[in-house]
């Protein structure tokens, strides 16, 4: 009777622990997403070192990317815009992400 009960509990730990989790740093990930601000980085001495313009993949908005480089730390931002015809307006806050070594086994 007792391993009745206890059959929903393991299997719902097992799919717990199958489950992948937002905290942990997947597999090869070089960027780490960031609390800090492209005016937050701007303003503690990180400078523009690139930029690129391509459209977003998931929703074919038009999509700028900002390298930010201060010695040896990296940072990108990405602007997502809106698809209106001559409009700048961005669509999100800027998602900024600090360059880190590739989690491994």
């Amino acid at each position: 009777m007792k391993s009745r009960r206890l059959m929903p509990v393991l299997f719902g730990c097992a799919i717990a622990v199958s489950l992948p989790t937002h905290a942990q740093p997947q597999h090869n990930a070089q960027w780490r997403a960031t609390e800090a601000t492209f005016f937050d980085l701007i303003q503690n001495g990180y400078g523009i070192v690139a930029v690129t313009s391509v459209a977003a993949r998931s929703t074919g908005l038009p999509e700028d990317t900002y390298v930010l480089q201060k010695t040896n730390s990296v940072y990108r931002c990405v602007e997502t815009r809106a698809a209106e015809t001559g409009t700048a307006r961005s669509t999100a806050p800027l998602r900024c992400a600090e360059l880190v070594k590739p989690y491994t086994d």
